[in-house]
């Protein structure tokens, strides 16, 4: 892996320089202090974070277009339609549609599935699928996923006589698509109370609806599961409803796992007790999601469907395998990327390349908006045409930055804080300015450092096992729920060495007090080091899962004295 040489070294700010004078009376302190700095200073919130399960459940009918949804769909069942279940080839496209049809089989649906061929058909829905779904006998057809942007499309398949249903959470654009219902929380007319859904998560709010409104009690055990892995995978925020739909899901999932995800979990060497997010984001997200990235993501959705121990142990072997190929190509993407970047400074990064598969732009994007801290395109260059993938940083809305330059791209559509387009080449170079243009106003033309954000300030020695204990509660963690940080000055760093393929990550083993702890530093080989170091980390499970390790987010010589900075109030 190329090394960059010269990016500023992040800065560590206190969240809450307050936090420690408003805790829970009783907690554990540095517990007690965390909760604050995340907004948490009395009993019943604390249960509430502790267990999401006590927390009222929302009305699905307030999603705008669900009435209308579960109208059609009744009348569909009734009549014997052919409903074409059709998802986007990630994995909350791929879950949404498993759910759905593990959810409508039972109540006499006719269902056929579809997902889209990433390399011949693109994102999304496509007029071509309109028309092969049409002929195969659809006259409804449920978009999971994907839709909300798909004005000509749905015309389309409207005129051949084929109803539409979408079911979505991408940001919605000025026009909606002439569709039967568009159920997505992100409406402006939505008054539901949450906005951060994922598609999956909309599409079990709707299963409840239609259950309720056939008269059936709806057994969420069958699918709870993969509502937990799509919100997981797809970076959904892990606090309110999501919080509920992972918290419930994970403990399914320690429950007993289905053929595919147990198949899954052996070929990653996973163990079902040791399930939590990080395992679905680091572990089973990525097999999944290598099908639609390298072969087709049928290969999934198969898996998630399957019933015998065998066809699931073969399916995940298949994506396993192209993981692999995904990592190798990924690596190799990034060196293409690094080389044509070089020392570039611009506050928003674009690279187009024949040489990058448009499988793998959105890997490639996101790594190189991490380690650049700047919103970060990435484009498989085509004969014509180009396919990009968007990554954002905090403070930048990408989705709307590529929405302003619409007359040039074929297709866009995304969140704030990921996207994707296809563009001409011929409007490659403009593209490119405007958008640099646009980040400057928005980001200045020099790059801010990155910012690590801690939570509270202790004596790794001082931890107990409460407040051990109290920390790892924190799960599910994630987006909108990061694991606590803390940070810890002057320990001993006993030993250090790099690890991994690429030999760019650091395992430390470092001691304060009588206390020895190991750690895990991703991408700080290159950290300069001493003999008393201050490090910023959270706490996770050890690779065999019987104990705690650090993951370390920042390290720095004690003699550097870098400072905590205070949020400002």
């Amino acid at each position: 892996m190329t090394q960059l040489v010269g990016l500023p070294k992040p800065r560590w700010r206190l969240r809450d320089p307050f936090a420690h004078q408003n805790g829970i009376a009783n907690f554990p302190p540095v517990v007690a202090t965390v909760l604050a700095a995340r907004g948490i200073t009395t009993r019943p919130q604390a249960d509430l974070f502790y267990k999401p399960h006590l927390a009222a459940d929302y009305d699905p009918l307030e999603l705008p277009g669900m009435p209308e949804a579960i109208a059609r769909v009744r009348a569909a069942i009734a009549a014997h339609e052919t409903i074409a279940l059709y998802g986007d080839f990630d994995v909350d496209g791929v879950t949404s549609v498993a759910v759905l049809h593990e959810g409508m089989k039972p109540l006499g649906a006719s269902l056929i599935t579809y997902i889209p061929d990433r390399f011949s058909e693109g994102y999304g829905l496509n007029f071509g699928a309109m028309k092969k779904l049409r002929d195969d006998g659809a006259s409804l057809l449920i978009s999971a996923d994907c839709g909300i942007s798909s004005v000509a499309e749905v015309a389309y398949a409207n005129e051949l006589g084929l109803d539409v249903i979408i079911l979505d959470h991408h940001t919605v654009p000025d026009v909606l698509p002439p569709a039967v219902a568009a159920v997505n929380p992100k409406r402006l007319d939505s008054p539901y109370p949450f906005d951060e859904l994922a598609a999956v998560g909309v599409t079990y709010r709707f299963l409840d609806v239609l259950y309720e409104a056939c008269g059936r009690a709806l057994d969420t055990s069958a699918f709870i599961d993969l509502a937990a892995l799509g919100t997981v995978v797809d970076v959904a925020p892990l606090f309110d409803e999501n919080r509920r739909i992972v918290t419930d899901g994970l403990a399914q999932m320690q429950r007993g796992l289905r053929p595919g995800l147990e198949a899954l979990a052996r070929v990653s060497g996973t163990a079902a007790e040791r399930f939590n997010a990080e395992t679905l984001g680091f572990a089973i997200g990525p097999r999944m999601n290598a099908a639609g990235r390298l072969a087709h993501a049928n290969i999934a959705l198969d898996l998630m469907l399957a019933r015998d121990p065998l066809t699931a142990r073969n399916l995940a072997e298949q994506l396993d395998h192209l993981n692999r190929q995904r990592q190798a190509q990924t690596e190799e993407a990034m060196n293409i990327a690094e080389e044509m970047l070089g020392a570039s400074d611009d506050p928003l990064i674009m690279v187009a390349a024949e040489g990058i598969s448009p499988g793998i732009v959105g890997l490639v994007a996101s790594r190189l908006a991490d380690r650049r801290n700047r919103p970060a395109i990435v484009l498989s260059k085509g004969s014509e045409e180009s396919r990009a993938s968007a990554r954002s940083v905090p403070g930048f809305d990408i989705v709307s930055a590529i929405r302003k330059e619409k007359d040039l791209l074929v297709r866009h559509g995304g969140h704030r804080a990921a996207a994707g387009f296809t563009v001409r080449n011929e409007h490659l170079d403009e593209l490119r300015d405007r958008l640099i243009n646009t980040a400057a106003e928005q980001l200045g033309w020099e790059p801010p450092r990155r910012l690590i954000e801690v939570d509270a300030e202790a004596r790794l020695g001082d931890l107990t096992g409460l407040e051990i204990k109290g920390l790892m509660r924190f799960e599910p963690c994630g987006q909108g729920n990061r694991k606590p940080v803390l940070l810890t000055r002057g320990v001993q760093l006993k030993d250090a060495k790099t690890v991994g393929a690429g030999q760019d990550h650091l395992k430390v083993v470092v001691k304060d007090g009588p206390i020895t702890w190991r750690g895990i530093a991703f991408r700080q080989a290159e950290a300069e080091l001493d003999g008393q170091v201050d490090i910023v980390f959270s706490l996770q499970r050890d690779w065999r899962g019987d104990g705690v390790e650090l993951e370390i987010l920042d390290i720095a010589p004690s003699f550097e004295g870098r400072p905590l900075e205070q949020q400002p109030r």
